[in-house]
């Protein structure tokens, strides 16, 4: 009886994998998210062993619970995939402390935390998916310390490549452009913030797409997979043009007339 544990399970990328890994045969779930109410929707639609774990992943707390029932059940795990993540728009002095740090909690510290704990409890053939991003190939301003979180999950799942082939688990880093979630809501959802135009967050990757082909990587043990053609072109330009030139190209992105505002500010 396989079993798979996801993290970031009430929506998006998250929600996808436990659909698609239902569809694969996985039959036991280990589904975590702070939306208990989504957990249980989704627990009816697999229709098979669910167990609903309601954690903050910001919260230390909430990344202890996990751990703590890692070893209380010692389950053997086939599937980990890390979809929990976490990013808001805007300059340095516009986000709170706590904004920031929230954002490094749950995209390093909870990934990294219940990665570890989960290894010893995987087997060889044990998959580990890591949800990184595009954004982690190169500073973006207004969104710094996203794309730099994201920059710590692609360096450290490759490190962990390395370290458990040898093992039989095999750790993929899936890294998407924009894909058309409720992330993309919630990271640009507050007005007057220095952040780039909804509709210049193109293009926007399908869901169901995003997971099939992470899940395809995984099968043929890629070490990273960048999705859409789109973004593998991109990934191959950051590899090859200065950070000045794609700084200046993301902040083209920005809406303008917020962009103004602030540069005034230091005039």
């Amino acid at each position: 009886m396989p079993l798979a544990i996801i993290t970031g399970a009430s929506s998006g990328i998250g929600r996808e994998f436990a659909r698609q890994l239902r569809r694969r045969g996985v039959d036991r779930f280990w589904l975590i998210a702070r939306r208990r109410e989504r957990l249980e929707e989704l627990s009816r639609e697999l229709s098979c062993e669910c167990e609903i774990i309601s954690a903050d992943l910001s919260d230390t707390a909430g990344i202890a619970s996990v751990k703590e029932m890692l070893g209380e059940r010692t389950p053997s795990v086939d599937y980990l995939i890390m979809a929990a993540g976490f990013g808001d728009f805007g300059a340095q002095d516009e986000l709170t402390p706590d904004e920031s740090a929230r954002v490094i909690e749950v995209n390093v510290r909870a990934l990294v935390e219940i990665t570890n704990a989960a290894i010893p409890y995987m087997a060889r053939g044990g998959r580990i998916i890591e949800l990184g991003s595009a954004s982690a190939f190169t500073p973006l301003p207004y969104f710094a310390t996203y794309a730099a979180s994201k920059s710590f999950v692609l360096h450290y799942s490759k490190a962990l490549y390395y370290e458990l082939r040898p093992k039989g688990i095999h750790v993929t880093c899936v890294c998407p452009g924009w894909v058309h979630t409720e992330f993309i809501d919630k990271a640009t959802d507050t007005e007057g913030l220095t952040r780039p135009r909804r509709d210049r967050l193109k293009p926007l990757l399908r869901c169901e797409k995003t997971v099939r082909l992470a899940l395809r990587a995984s099968d043929r043990k890629k070490k990273i997979y960048v999705v859409g053609a789109f973004y593998k072109m991109q990934h191959i330009l950051f590899k090859i043009l200065p950070d000045g030139l794609l700084s200046r190209a993301w902040l083209s992105m920005i809406d303008k007339k917020t962009l103004k505002r602030r540069l005034e500010k230091y005039e």
